[in-house]
């Protein structure tokens, strides 16, 4: 090899390696976008709820928000995307809670004025804990999960462990693995510590299960939430393909939940 072609090769390498060092170091900050200024219920305007932060099995201080329902009626345990808030979400959670559904929102680590840092680790370990609190602490016995974009693979993923009486995901994903690799990002998908396998935990699904998706998402297309859906061994599920909806818009038009809770209703 002439010495042209090893210095050719040589910085190529060195581009290479410093691009997936990059892509390490950084994914983090390439995946989960917190807000770090705390907004509480009522800063939120969204006074059906109450501050209800749990204390996890690790000592940390998770903070969740409560709404108290109907006794009859299953809670709602929710879980938000990866951006944001609890805050960002609750004006239009608060329409299950109105409808008399229980609702917890649960903050992921590093979100809000919650400590500890956001890891696929801590957010499925801190669902489980937050869903036997629901049961042990407050009383529910009854409970349907909800995950909304990266939230979904959470709420599939606490199917791992527990088996509530329904699951519902919006704009869900395949796993992070196959986002990554459908984004413009060579090599990225390889260097991922998170990969929120959703299409391995919606096998453990046999309860109603409820997918919607936006039928002009571009972020998460809709072909994951189809996947999702053909997987699932639920003799009773739902594949829902809102036209003309975007991966924003499925979740931040009140008039979509309509049909979340139409969904609800019919089963409860």
């Amino acid at each position: 090899m002439s010495k042209k072609i090893f210095k050719i090769v040589a910085w190529c390498s060195g581009i290479f390696l410093f691009y997936m060092t990059f892509l390490y170091v950084m994914q983090d900050h390439l995946t989960f976008f917190p807000d770090k200024y705390y907004v509480s219920p009522t800063g939120a305007r969204v006074p059906v709820f109450k501050e209800a932060p749990i204390v996890m099995a690790d000592g940390e201080m998770v903070m969740a928000w409560y709404a108290t329902g109907d006794e009859e009626k299953p809670a709602l345990l929710f879980f938000h995307g990866n951006a944001g808030q609890i805050a960002t979400f609750a004006p239009y959670i608060q329409h299950y809670a109105r409808a008399g559904y229980p609702v917890l929102m649960l903050e992921y680590r590093g979100f809000g004025n919650t400590g500890g840092k956001v890891s696929e680790e801590t957010m499925f370990a801190d669902a489980l804990y937050a869903f036997d609190f629901l049961r042990q602490n407050l009383g529910h016995e009854n409970i349907v999960v909800f995950g909304y974009s990266m939230g979904s693979s959470v709420a599939a993923g606490l199917m791992q462990y527990r088996r509530p009486d329904a699951l519902i995901l919006a704009a869900p994903f395949i796993s992070l693995v196959e986002i990554v690799k459908e984004k413009p990002l060579p090599f990225a998908s390889l260097m991922l510590k998170n990969r929120l396998e959703s299409d391995k935990y919606i096998l453990n699904v046999d309860m109603p299960l409820l997918v919607i998706h936006g039928e002009k998402d571009t972020l998460i297309p809709p072909h994951h939430g189809k996947k999702l859906y053909e997987l699932a061994k639920s003799a009773d599920k739902t594949f829902e393909l809102v036209q003309g909806e975007t991966h924003d818009g499925l979740f931040f038009k009140a008039i979509n939940h309509l049909f979340f809770i139409y969904w609800l209703n019919e089963r409860f």
